[in-house]
């Protein structure tokens, strides 16, 4: 046992002994335990007025006085305590709490700060850095907020909440790789947790969106891997999917998920218009062409409606059709698009042009060949000069 633990206990059951014959202390022990809070409050309230400078009146009082919802008493004979015996760990915990409980947070980090968590047990270590967290957090330290979030769940590693809690915490932050690593741990702890797949898809989706390659791919498919896990997916979640389905390559996944969310809200653009993507991918662009046009009936929103002209234009090039494609772009505002399908447009009209000069040269020369042969088949013809 440690020693400051060793010592605190000690000296408690010799006051507690000692107490034994004092008015008012067995008493408000037997009134607390019997839940008679009114009675433990005067035996105790007794008990502090003939001994003001015992830590352990002002300590129990105070507990008492917190169930009974007279929290600034409460907080007044706990601190009390506090001060009287400001080593004691019972009471830093007990303080702290209360304070947290009560609002006062940079009080509660000012007790609970200074509690080496090492003089605690195990399972009480656990607690001490959530309580120090949550002060951390509510006064603005969010760094030492999220450290104490990992020693949490460090000192439990096989809690998911704890990886999840911390994880959140990183991932809001903007800490990526302490992110992912802890909500992949939270998300492979409890698989059945909708929330705690959904948080680790959207991390995995913001790494995807800023990276680059195979890295980049990877992260959309462990994304989309996360979501198929979500037993009864919402509309979102089918979303998402196929985003993360379209960023992973996976194109026929894509196409069925993209499916299943317009099945749910058949009035959205959305689903359409991952269809117009997928299929676009695949090639199948008579398809995609249908599905982004079916995505503009629906969208509402003018940026919306930028984004599926954009794809559509693509569309169009892509099946050489480039004054539809030329008329995309416009109705885009994509002045890029529309050059680069103009220019695509006479270079396809220059090949045009060359191959039916081509064409022209290979009838004509036909033509000649078929008059030599002709030629020849007269009685004592020759044939003509070149």
């Amino acid at each position: 046992m440690n020693k400051k633990l060793a010592t605190s206990a000690l000296v408690l059951a010799v006051l507690t002994f000692a107490a034994a014959a004092e008015a008012g202390w067995e008493e408000g022990v037997a009134a607390f335990r019997a839940g008679d809070l009114g009675r433990a409050a005067q035996e105790f309230q007794r008990y502090v007025d003939e001994r003001p400078d015992v830590y352990q009146g002002h300590y129990m009082l105070g507990q008492v006085l917190l169930k009974q919802n007279k929290n600034q008493e409460a907080l007044a004979h706990l601190r009390k305590a506090y001060d009287l015996e400001p080593g004691n760990l019972g009471v830093q915990m007990v303080l702290g709490k209360a304070y947290l409980d009560n609002g006062r947070y940079a009080d509660a980090a000012s007790v609970l700060g200074k509690i080496d968590a090492g003089g605690l047990p195990s399972a009480q270590r656990v607690p001490l850095f959530q309580m120090r967290a949550k002060a951390y957090e509510k006064t603005g330290d969010d760094r030492r907020a999220r450290g104490e979030l990992k020693l949490a769940a460090d000192a439990a590693p096989n809690n998911a909440d704890l990886w999840f809690a911390y994880g959140a915490a990183a991932f809001n932050a903007g800490d990526m790789q302490g992110a992912l690593s802890a909500l992949k741990k939270a998300a492979d702890l409890d698989a059945r947790d909708a929330d705690k797949q959904r948080t680790y898809a959207q991390a995995l989706l913001r790494q995807g969106r800023t990276s680059q390659g195979q890295a980049k791919q990877n992260a959309y498919a462990t994304a989309a891997s996360a979501l198929g896990k979500i037993g009864s997916p919402t509309y979102d979640d089918l979303i998402a999917m196929a985003g993360a389905q379209l960023g992973a390559k996976q194109y026929d996944g894509a196409v069925a998920t993209a499916q299943r969310a317009a099945s749910q809200k058949a009035t959205d653009w959305l689903p359409a218009f991952y269809l117009g993507q997928a299929y676009t991918q695949k090639g199948e662009f008579r398809t995609a062409e249908a599905k982004l046009k079916e995505a503009l009936t629906k969208a509402s929103k003018p940026g919306d409606k930028t984004t599926i002209w954009t794809q559509l234009g693509f569309v169009y090039e892509k099946q050489k059709a480039y004054d539809n494609a030329i008329a995309a772009y416009s109705q885009a505002g994509n002045a890029a698009g529309v050059k680069r399908a103009e220019e695509n447009k006479q270079t396809a009209q220059y090949n045009q042009a060359v191959e039916q000069e081509a064409a022209e040269i290979a009838r004509l020369k036909q033509e000649q060949d078929k008059l030599k042969e002709e030629l020849k088949a007269l009685p004592g013809a020759k044939p003509p000069l070149r």
